[in-house]
């Protein structure tokens, strides 16, 4: 589970540190900083497990505009059932914007290391902490990145396939493609590929059969998915709905479908993965997930993220605006509202049921213009 995340002197997040539980609720005005959260740790994993450059990943720009201070700083801590994983990044920049150096690159386990790489220099330590190999790896690039994975380093390899397992998405259904040139491993972040990426996920027959088995309870006369052949390689998706058990079910094309059908649709795939053999236990990142979709359509959806995150299948991290929505998710997870006014730094205040019950609730004081979210 990812338990904290520190960021500091990125965009409007200065000095900024957020815990988090299994559902977590951002509220606050657009530009507050919510988003950015999900983009450092989208850097991250660029960072670490698809290994970019550290000026690629972390772009001189994103820098905090009003400070003069040349370096980021990021941490990220995520708890395994054996104990908590650290990892900590700082990011040089130089004024001329032609170079980005990474100054360190940490990682350990209960304060024990298992990778310090200082100013291009790593060394890389045991399952046991003992002291491995020492060499230089440049500042440009994750000395994570580049350990492969061995008998000896396990919990090293644990923590980048964890972070793997973050997923940030922010569906938008119009952008969702019909047709599938290939399997493809992961979403996409505006899920363009969701055709693909079920492609892939559906080579789980339990996880497609659960999938199937929602959709039939939630979408009217839904009946079955099928992929059908229109080239050597590329595949269409088609719905099948039936009217009533004397006729046949009829296809349609997924682009075919409502935005609202493919929003539900995409948002209970992401809840079916969490039981795939591809991500087991992850973390969800989505970005406003009541889009195209009434609260009432939306709601039997929430019900199903709230049990498959007690029983541990997943961690959930939301961003949403609708006033209902807000007052729903408040009910139990934990809240964070990010207030910022114009070129000052993010703050965040944690809310809840606690902050709520000698007010007003909170879905009322958005609902009436009195809390921006």
């Amino acid at each position: 589970m990812l338990k904290r995340i520190y960021i500091d002197n990125y965009k409007s997040m200065v000095n900024c540190e957020i815990d988090f539980g299994d559902i977590n609720l951002f509220i606050g005005d657009n530009g507050s900083g919510k988003s950015s959260v999900f983009e450092v740790i989208r850097a991250i994993q660029n960072f670490v497990c698809e290994g970019a450059a550290i000026g690629t990943a972390f772009r001189i720009e994103y820098k905090t505009r009003w400070q003069t201070l040349n370096h980021q700083t990021f941490e990220m801590e995520i708890r395994h059932e054996d104990g908590a994983y650290q990892y900590q990044l700082s990011v040089e920049h130089r004024e001329n914007r032609i170079f980005s150096k990474v100054k360190h690159e940490r990682l350990l386990f209960e304060d024990k290391p298992l990778l310090k790489m200082e100013e291009g220099d790593a060394c890389f330590y045991k399952d046991d902490f003992s002291e491995g190999a020492c060499f230089p790896v440049g500042r440009n690039v994750s000395a994570l990145n580049i350990i492969p994975p061995r008998d000896d380093n396990t919990r090293l390899t644990w923590f980048k396939n964890r972070l793997k397992n973050i997923v940030i998405v922010q569906p938008i259904p119009p952008m969702m493609a019909a047709e599938s040139p290939k399997e493809e491993a992961a979403p996409s972040k505006y899920l363009g590929n969701f055709t693909s990426w079920y492609r892939f996920l559906s080579q789980d027959q339990g996880v497609a059969f659960q999938l199937m088995s929602n959709l039939k309870d939630i979408l009217p006369g839904f009946d079955f998915f099928k992929f059908e052949s229109v080239g050597e390689k590329h595949r269409l998706l088609k719905i099948y709905f039936k009217n009533d058990r004397n006729h046949p079910a009829i296809g349609y094309d997924f682009s075919e479908l409502s935005d609202g059908q493919r929003m539900l649709i995409a948002l209970y795939t992401l809840l079916a993965a969490a039981g795939s053999e591809q991500f087991g236990q992850y973390t969800l990142c989505l970005d406003e997930p009541e889009n195209f979709l009434a609260l009432p359509e939306i709601q039997p959806w929430l019900t199903e993220l709230f049990d498959r995150s007690n029983k541990g299948d997943l961690q959930c991290l939301l961003i949403s605006h609708h006033p209902e929505f807000i007052n729903y998710l408040l009910a139990s997870p934990i809240g964070y509202l990010f207030e910022r006014q114009s070129n000052q730094p993010t703050r965040i205040k944690p809310i809840g049921t606690s902050e709520q019950q000698e007010s007003m609730p909170m879905s009322e004081m958005v609902a009436r213009g009195w809390l921006n979210a």
